[in-house]
């Protein structure tokens, strides 16, 4: 019976040893821990042309510092959920901003990933909803409410790389998911630049409200009325002014964008304001995801000119000339 009571003794130790390491294994899968043979994923990712980071808008390049979001989308071991990821040069390589972000392969099983930018750090709606709204006073963080997203990456423990590019197995860059305009304003005849300062662009009924969801890539205005979008230039037209902004996808009345320009005269101390009022006319399906419309304004004696408008994903579209009045 002794000896019988010795051998359990030592039965239950082993036991509880056993335990013991099975438990700091688990612990330190649990934690992400290397050591354990797991695989810290990395990100490559591509733009489509004229995608805008940090403010700049035709630049295909990143920003070192630029800032994605990452999801795990597939069922698995690997989990992630808008976990950070960093730019470390221009050409698209990210890697987690921290060991709390780092997604890592615990299998080798292929998993499939999306991502998003800008990086938004708090996303209390489990589906992935954020709302989104676009300051046109403030034309400095007016680019920086573009919204992109990549979708249908893989990778796996042995090729623990993320590749949101275009390749034999699909088309995954980050996409434009807002719209973007482009006005270029020039002097011209009867116009002396110097002495014209666009001061406003004033654009009537569009919607500036939404969500944009990080899980989707879904951008959409959320039924909040169009209002009358002041933008502030203050430039002087002796130079070409370019005024780029975006906006969230969008139908408009009779497919029709009245544009009104205030230009300040002063050429001896007494400012006169001119105000130059046109009509855009719009393609049938108004602004659309991932697309950008340029339009050429010359500002005259007698009113402004716009020519040549183009749309560009970057696919140019002519619409003609467009006549202004001086009101």
């Amino acid at each position: 019976t002794l000896k019988y009571l010795k051998n359990m003794k030592a039965f239950k130790l082993l036991y509880i040893a056993a335990a013991a390491l099975l438990f700091a294994a688990c612990a330190n899968e649990d934690e992400g821990l290397v050591g354990n043979g797991l695989v810290a994923a990395t990100v490559l990712a591509d733009k489509t042309t004229s995608i805008n980071t940090r403010g700049t808008v035709d630049n295909s390049e990143w920003t070192v510092g630029d800032a994605i979001g990452v999801h795990v989308v597939s069922a698995g071991n690997t989990k992630g959920t808008n976990q950070k990821y960093v730019a470390t040069d221009a050409n698209g390589t990210f890697v987690a901003a921290d060991e709390e972000n780092t997604i890592y392969f615990k299998d080798n099983k292929e998993q499939v990933f999306s991502a998003y930018y800008p990086y938004i750090d708090q996303i209390e709606d489990e589906e992935g909803w954020v709302d989104w709204s676009i300051d046109y006073l403030k034309p400095e963080e007016t680019l920086a409410k573009d919204f992109l997203f990549a979708s249908g990456a893989v990778a796996r423990k042995e090729s623990p790389q993320v590749k949101f590019t275009n390749s034999d197995n699909g088309d995954h860059r980050f996409l434009h998911k807002m719209s973007m305009v482009k006005f270029v304003i020039n002097e011209g005849p009867g116009v002396e630049g110097y002495y014209n300062e666009v001061k406003r662009i004033y654009l009537e009924k569009l919607i500036r409200k939404g969500v944009i969801n990080v899980k989707t890539g879904v951008a959409a205005t959320d039924g909040n009325s169009a209002e009358r979008i002041e933008m502030v230039v203050n430039k002087m037209l002796d130079n070409e002014i370019t005024c780029e902004f975006v906006l969230f996808p969008q139908t408009v009345t009779n497919n029709q964008l009245r544009i009104e320009l205030v230009v300040e005269y002063d050429k001896d101390g007494s400012p006169t304001y001119n105000e130059y009022v046109a009509t855009i006319n719009l393609p049938r399906e108004g602004f659309e995801s991932g697309k950008k419309y340029i339009y050429n304004i010359s500002v005259t004696n007698t009113g402004i000119n716009i020519e040549n408008a183009s749309i560009m994903p970057w696919t140019e579209v002519d619409y003609g000339h467009i006549e202004a009045e001086l009101e």
